[in-house]
């Protein structure tokens, strides 16, 4: 009892240390600055008509704020260590019989297991058992074919697999780029810690999702999840669901979006994956699959694939020590843009086309994709459709 008591008061007064040394930087007005800077607004509202009144009352308005807070941060301290001390919530595989949504034992523990290999980090020792793990069930399954039924199994674990790690993907490549790129610290201070406190709390407190693993891999980097997003593809390739996959990663544009702006490495990966997926955009497999909607026609995947990533092809890196892609991989990458291009309707592709140049004008260190052949003939068909 005494060092359960202990650990409560140890949270509360960190709470309170974090929300005092915030307030404490608000009330104060001497800021510290060089000789040049101008006097800071408290100094300037003091020797205006009411001034010394504003300045007051600003400063009690701020004081309140942080007893409130202090307030509201205080019942959940207490909580805290109990939360943490409590053991995950793992998803139930022990059922015999169909659990309620209607999946087997089977499928409920390949995707437990294909959770587990986006979670846990590579440098664990366990990763590459967990990883075996999930090669041995997805290759045996594919093995046993569609006779038992299992060929949709994979399908369905590893689809459900691709779309939670391309989130955790696109949540780790936000932070990342966040944290590379310069912004003002003045508001971040005062506001990202009451951000973090108030998110470390609700994460105590919060109960985690059936299938959901807390504690492992926490500290995933966006480079390994984008390794994870391409083996997944590729096994989605191997068990005829790469179509969805393409979708997938053709409807994800912020993250597209995102990629620009990321370090090279991640860049390279982003690439890897982008490449693959956009042959697979272009193949017979493709071709054969049936979305369910407008918005998952072929034309539409082939159309969100170009829009969503082709202007990272452009500003992309080669690399660090070495090419992404060899001469030949690059050339027929480039052909097939062409014919992904060319199966679009003829306002789609002045828009592809509008973007490639743009993209690929916007970096002059990189001379790839060069769709300038392609760009030629689609500027004469419109020539001549605007001379009949």
């Amino acid at each position: 009892m005494d060092r359960g008591e202990e650990k409560s008061k140890g949270a509360t007064a960190t709470s309170m240390e974090t929300l005092a040394a915030i307030t404490a930087g608000l009330l104060s007005s001497k800021i510290a600055s060089p000789s040049d800077s101008p006097p800071p607004p408290s100094s300037l509202l003091l020797h205006l008509p009411g001034g010394r009144f504003l300045y007051l009352l600003r400063r009690f308005l701020l004081l309140f704020l942080h007893i409130l807070l202090s307030l509201l941060l205080l019942p959940l301290s207490p909580a805290l260590p109990k939360l943490h001390s409590s053991s995950p919530a793992l998803p139930n595989l022990h059922s015999s019989s169909p659990a309620a949504d209607g999946t087997s034992a089977p499928a409920r523990a390949l995707a437990h297991v294909l959770s587990l290999v986006a979670r846990v980090p590579v440098a664990s020792r366990k990763y590459e058992l967990v990883r075996s793990l999930a090669e041995r069930f997805l290759d045996d399954n594919l093995r046993l074919g569609a006779a038992a039924g299992l060929d949709e199994l994979n399908r369905d674990a590893l689809s459900a697999a691709f779309c939670r790690t391309l989130r955790l993907l696109e949540a780790a490549t936000a932070a990342a780029v966040s944290a590379a790129s310069p912004a003002d610290r003045s508001l971040d201070m005062i506001f990202g810690a009451v951000k973090s406190g108030m998110r470390r709390f609700a994460a105590a407190a919060s109960v985690p999702e059936e299938g959901d693993v807390v504690g492992v891999g926490g500290g995933e980097s966006a480079e390994k999840l984008a390794a994870e997003v391409l083996w997944l593809a590729q096994k989605m390739a191997q068990s005829g669901a790469a179509a969805e996959a393409v979708a997938r990663w053709g409807a994800a544009a912020r993250l597209g979006r995102l990629a620009l702006s990321a370090e090279v490495r991640l860049q390279v990966a982003f690439v890897r994956v982008s490449v693959f997926l956009f042959k697979h955009a272009n193949s017979k497999q493709m071709e054969a699959w049936k979305g369910e909607g407008e918005d998952r026609s072929i034309a539409h995947c082939q159309m969100a694939m170009l829009t969503s990533w082709l202007p990272l092809l452009c500003r992309a890196s080669n690399g660090t020590d070495t090419p992404i892609l060899s001469s030949g991989e690059r050339a027929e990458m480039v052909r097939v843009l062409e014919e992904m291009i060319e199966q679009l309707g003829w306002e789609q592709q002045e828009e592809v086309m509008a973007l490639w140049l743009y993209h690929f004008m916007s970096c002059p260190d990189s001379d790839w994709p060069n769709l300038e052949s392609c760009y030629i003939r689609w500027y004469s068909e419109s020539r001549k459709l605007l001379l009949k």
